[in-house]
């Protein structure tokens, strides 16, 4: 390394090439399917610029491995070589095990790396022969001993431990930001000490004038209102600094696909949409593991092989497609597949033969219940456990990652068209807007974006069905809980209001005391020895600083579902 180096430079070079790397296997896949010149020429830029800083910065092995690479691109630029799959592959290789360098630079480590195989490859690339890389052994850990599994499972986690800011989304603690979006936040703090001093002002006036000049008091009014707007502003202004695209995550998803349909044996495509959609940089990093979760079972279990679509009457081509939308104060990411899709006699059997359910009740479950069946622990419909799926693991990781989050996750799902799953996060963790609801005197908030409505109770319209409470609204039944009974809160007054809460396609009735209004509010999480207390989801300070409880919708909802009965 160059004697002398600034760590900011340092860091400036990490960032860049961290970026670089990012673009380069963008297209690199871009490469494989339009065959593009502006894309090699993009390519061989983004090599160059990895070997001239890292030569800057002494990085000889990294000088030395982009090198060769440049060169192999060189020659297809030139057209000396045509571009194939089994160049593409070995590009990719590379790229990965410079992102892998790169990785250990960032951490301070500078282990021995054995680049020949990287070297061997790209020279076999630029003769024109074919070799595959030997890749690593699946291990299955079940099937050794325990003290070679010991060994085996050491030395994955080791490279698995390497590898991981080529794996996961950017969890660095930097983020890059754009001017505009600085200079509005400066320019609102600017308004703010301009309207604090006013307000100190008026302050000193009205103390002045004993309260007695009705025109201080009414310009403290209005400084205090102008306050309360600029805050509101900065708040949402300081939240959109730390928005990033969603492509941050969607932009790993087709080297996935690729390498894992090659894997399984099925030619895939996937689509995305919505990449500009902007997510907290907070939330980029939760929703990756659900996302890759969906995708392997997509691929493994969704899409049938070849021959299967064919006599379907299908393409013999996988269609797999991401999109991202806002809608309110989340950020809803759908998956679709045109594949088998997932059938509900299948689910119907299986619940059955794991004992959730006699014979007779399986047979009265609705397919919405069946389909929540999927997100029990350890639940499979698979017949054959794979390398990718299969073991009962995914989808009830999804589903309790996404809760972590105040998220949800919904399936639809039509037997030989395909399956759509559809997870749904806050746009932000930070702020958290509420409806205060008021209980024997104690005041508890509900996260806004589950109230579907409030109504007024209706002594009338509250009937028992099967020895529970329901609430008849504009003809149709909801499930009524009544918060008084699930505080124990004996000395309750008559509920005499019904919140609305409604998650998918979910809804439930929960009867409150008087509705107090709505704030904007920070959640904060619970106590290690409250944090499994059900129904509630977090504490918030509200307006009058006092601590008030926040309510978990997810888990009053699933009170009265299929999937609360089968857990």
């Amino acid at each position: 390394m160059a004697d002398f180096v600034p760590d900011e430079l340092l860091k400036d070079f990490i960032t860049e090439s961290d970026e670089l790397v990012q673009q380069v296997e963008q297209d690199l896949l871009t490469l494989e399917d339009c065959q593009d010149a502006e894309v090699l020429n993009r390519i061989f830029r983004g090599m160059h610029t990895i070997k001239g800083t890292s030569s800057f910065f002494g990085f000889e092995k990294l000088v030395g491995l982009t090198h060769r690479a440049e060169d192999l691109l060189n020659q297809l630029r030139k057209g000396e070589l045509a571009v194939t799959r089994a160049a593409i592959d070995a590009l990719l290789r590379v790229n990965d095990q410079v992102r892998l360098m790169m990785g250990d630079i960032r951490n301070g480590l500078s282990p021995e790396y054995d680049l020949g195989p990287f070297i061997e490859l790209l020279e076999a690339c630029a003769l024109g022969q074919v070799v595959a890389m030997e890749a690593a052994p699946v291990v299955d850990a079940e099937a050794l001993p325990a003290a070679a599994a010991e060994l085996a499972a050491e030395a994955a986690a080791q490279k698995a431990a390497r590898a991981l800011a080529a794996a996961r989304p950017d969890t660095s603690d930097t983020m890059r930001v754009e001017i505009r979006k600085l200079d509005y936040l400066v320019n609102l703090v600017g308004e703010l000490v301009l309207e604090r001093n006013r307000l100190l002002r008026l302050s000193q006036d009205l103390a002045n004038s004993d309260g007695k000049d009705a025109g201080v008091s009414e310009a403290v009014a209005i400084s205090t209102a102008r306050l309360s707007f600029i805050t509101d502003e900065l708040q949402n202004a300081s939240l959109r600094t730390r928005m990033v695209p969603i492509d941050n995550v969607f932009r790993k998803l087709p080297r996935l696909v690729r390498e894992l349909s090659h894997q399984v044996g099925k030619e895939i495509e996937i689509a995305i949409t919505g990449q500009e959609t902007e997510i907290d940089k907070t939330m980029i990093e939760h929703i990756h593991d659900p996302l890759v979760h969906i995708l392997r079972n997509s691929l493994d279990h969704g899409l049938e092989m070849a021959e299967q679509r064919l006599a379907a009457g299908k393409s013999a081509v996988g269609h797999i497609t991401v999109d991202a939308r806002q809608q309110g104060d989340q950020i809803a990411v759908t998956i679709r597949d045109d594949g088998r899709g997932i059938d509900p006699e299948r689910i119907r059997a299986k619940v059955v033969e794991k004992g959730l359910y006699t014979a007779e009740q399986a047979a009265g479950l609705a397919r919405r219940e069946l389909l929540e069946a999927l997100f029990v622990p350890g639940f499979s419909t698979a017949e054959n456990v794979s390398n990718l799926s299969g073991r009962g693991v995914g989808m009830d990781v999804v589903r309790t990652n996404l809760r972590r989050l105040n998220g949800s996750v919904e399936i639809e799902s039509v037997v030989g068209e395909g399956t759509e799953i559809t997870l749904k996060v806050p746009l932000t963790m930070a702020i958290l807007p509420v409806l205060l609801v008021q209980v024997s005197d104690e005041v508890y908030a509900i996260p806004l974006r589950s109230v579907l409505e409030t109504v007024r109770m209706d002594r009338a319209a509250v009937h028992l069905v099967e020895g529970a409470e329901v609430l008849v609204l504009r003809d149709r039944t909801v499930p009524l809980l009544r918060l008084a009974r699930m505080i124990g809160a004996s000395d309750a007054a008559e509920a005499s209001r019904a919140v609305i809460l409604s998650i998918n396609d979910s809804r439930i009735a929960l009867a409150v005391e008087a509705l107090i209004g709505q704030e904007s509010t920070v959640i904060k999480p619970l106590s290690a020895l409250l944090r499994d207390s059900r129904h509630v989801a977090g504490a918030t300070i509200t307006g009058d600083g006092r601590v008030r409880l926040v309510l978990d919708p997810n888990t009053l909802i699933r009170g009265n579902s299929f999937s609360c009965a089968v857990q």
